[in-house]
């Protein structure tokens, strides 16, 4: 019942403190940034301090509407209903599968990179995890997987100008 009711804020709690133990420790330390980087988009560590920034912010609205929900007070009876509830919509081992599952699907991805390219490998993996996630609608998820990762080539080559492995397209 304590999870049913403070679940939300805890999770923004945990979000926000890895947030701020990655922004003050752990970037500063495992990231060296040269002297001599004068373009602030092509640092080391400047796209991993904006998804952690990003992470940040959703963390930071994840834990004040989990106070708030918390705050209004829902009876032992209604937290009991939607502990029920949340059980029968999400299965356990269900869940651990598709964790599992993503996993594995990450390291066949990495696999693929060098088999295939970057373009492909990515065109696969975006369709595979939209399966995973349980999107049906193909007419959307191929089209977005298609433009999506030649979108990203063409921005890191063009515009970042870093070389991004093409395997068996070289």
């Amino acid at each position: 019942m304590f999870f049913a009711r403070y679940g939300d804020a805890i999770l923004g709690v945990i979000l926000v403190s890895l947030c701020i133990l990655l922004l003050t420790v752990l970037i500063p330390i495992g990231v060296q940034v040269p002297s001599s980087n004068k373009v602030l988009a092509l640092s080391p560590d400047f796209w991993m301090k904006i998804i952690v920034y990003s992470t940040l912010l959703i963390g930071s609205i994840i834990l004040f509407k989990g106070i708030k929900r918390a705050r209004a007070g829902l009876d032992e009876e209604e937290i009991a209903e939607v502990v029920i509830e949340l059980q029968h919509k999400h299965k356990f081992g269900r869940a651990v599968l598709g964790a599992c599952s993503s996993v594995v699907g990450l390291f066949i991805y990495l696999y693929l990179i060098d088999l295939i390219g970057m373009i492909a490998a990515s065109i696969v993996a975006f369709l595979g995890f939209v399966l995973l996630s349980g999107e049906r609608r193909m007419i959307i998820a191929i089209p977005l997987g298609v433009v999506l990762p030649l979108a990203l080539y063409y921005f890191f080559l063009k515009v970042a100008g870093i070389p991004m492995p093409l395997g068996i397209f070289d």
